[in-house]
Order: C-alpha cells, then structure tokens, then sequence
C-alpha cells in the first residue's frame, strides 16, 4: 500500500488505518476501495473500518471529493462502513458529510473505541 495507508484484515473485516492524508493515501484507499466492493458479489454485504484516528489525518478537499465519489458510485451497495475517529467532534461532521450524499444502504456508525467498531461490524 502507499505511504499513510495501512491496510490488514481480520475475520473478513478490511481495516483502513490513515497515518497521513497525503493524496497518494487517498488514492490508493480509493482503488483498494473500490476493487474491495467490486470483488463482493452484489447481494453479501462488505464490511469496512476506515481508521482516520491520527492526529495527521484531515478530511481535505481531495478526501472529501475521492470519498464523494465513491460513496455515490456504491450507495446501492450492501454492507457496513464504520469510521474510527479520536474526537469526539468529527463524528457529527461526518454525518453532515455523508447526509449531503443521500440515501445510502450499506449500513454507517462512527465510532471512537476500534474493538466497539469491529464488534459492529461482525453483526
């Protein structure tokens, strides 16, 4: 994977850990994304953890436009997405975010404890 993109997978969980938002990242979590969903057929859910809980992680303009695209590329598709976030605060951005997307049906929670989002993510 790029530099400030981790990626692991535990019980057919993809874990996305940021360590930076550099636009490689970003890019490269946009393939990987997007292969991920492709490869899952239509009617089994994906389960996703994007981890953006480093201090050097920001939602930039080229963040917020990759994700926009995405997002409405999939919002048909089956699944669960969690984000893992430090503060306490961003969570309600992110919803104002994915609120501006439109109906989605994969399932989205926000979450600041990484075992709470993968416990979830099970479900």
């Amino acid at each position: 994977m790029a530099d400030g993109l981790l990626t692991e997978t535990i019980d057919g969980i993809v874990i996305y850990t940021f360590t930076d938002s550099s636009e490689a990242a970003i890019d490269a979590w946009g393939a990987a994304l997007a292969r991920l969903i492709d490869a899952t057929p239509p009617d089994r859910p994906f389960r996703v953890l994007m981890d953006v809980a480093s201090a050097q992680v920001t939602f930039s303009r080229h963040a917020r436009h990759t994700s926009h695209a995405l997002f409405s590329r999939y919002r048909a598709r089956q699944g669960r997405l969690a984000f893992l976030f430090s503060s306490k605060t961003a969570p309600h951005y992110a919803r104002i975010f994915f609120a501006s997307l439109g109906r989605l049906h994969f399932g989205l929670q926000f979450f600041c404890n990484r075992d709470k989002a993968i416990n979830w993510l099970r479900g």
